[in-house]
C-alpha cells in the first residue's frame, strides 16, 4: 500500500472513531437526560421530605437535650425532698404513737383511780346496806 492509501485508511479510521465518539456522546446525553427526567423529580421530592424530617429530628433532639438537662437538675432536688418528706412522715408517725400512748397511759391512770374510788364506794354501800 502506498503512503497515500495508508493516509486515507488512517483518515477513514479516524472518521469512524469520531463518529463512534459522537454517537457515544449522543447516547450519554440521551441517557443522562432520560435518567434526570425519571429520577430528579423523585429525588427532589424525597430531598424535601428528608430535609423536613431532619429539621423535626433536630428539634426533637434539642428538646431531648433540654429535658435531659432539666432531669439532671431535678433528680437531686427530688431525692432531697423525698428524704425530707419520708423523715417528716416517720417523725409524725413516731410523735403520734408517743402521744397516743401517753393519752392511753393517762386514761388508764385516771380510770384506775376512778375504779378504786368506785370499789370503795361500793364497799361503803354494802356496809351500809348490811346495817
Amino acid at each position: 500500500m502506498s503512503d497515500e492509501e495508508l493516509r486515507d485508511q488512517i483518515n477513514r479510521i479516524a472518521v469512524q472513531i469520531e463518529k463512534i465518539e459522537q454517537i457515544a456522546k449522543q447516547k450519554e446525553a440521551y441517557i443522562t437526560n432520560k435518567l434526570n427526567e425519571e429520577f430528579t423529580p423523585k429525588m427532589s421530592d424525597l430531598e424535601g421530605k428528608l430535609k423536613h424530617h431532619q429539621s423535626i429530628l433536630g428539634e426533637v433532639n434539642k428538646k431531648i437535650e433540654e429535658l435531659t438537662t432539666k432531669k439532671k437538675e431535678l433528680i437531686p432536688i427530688i431525692k432531697n425532698l423525698e428524704k425530707e418528706y419520708n423523715k417528716l412522715k416517720s417523725d409524725k408517725s413516731k410523735t403520734l404513737n408517743e402521744r397516743l400512748k401517753a393519752i392511753e397511759r393517762e386514761k388508764k391512770t385516771k380510770t384506775k383511780d376512778i375504779d378504786r374510788e368506785i370499789k370503795l364506794l361500793e364497799k361503803e354501800l354494802k356496809a351500809s346496806e348490811t346495817k
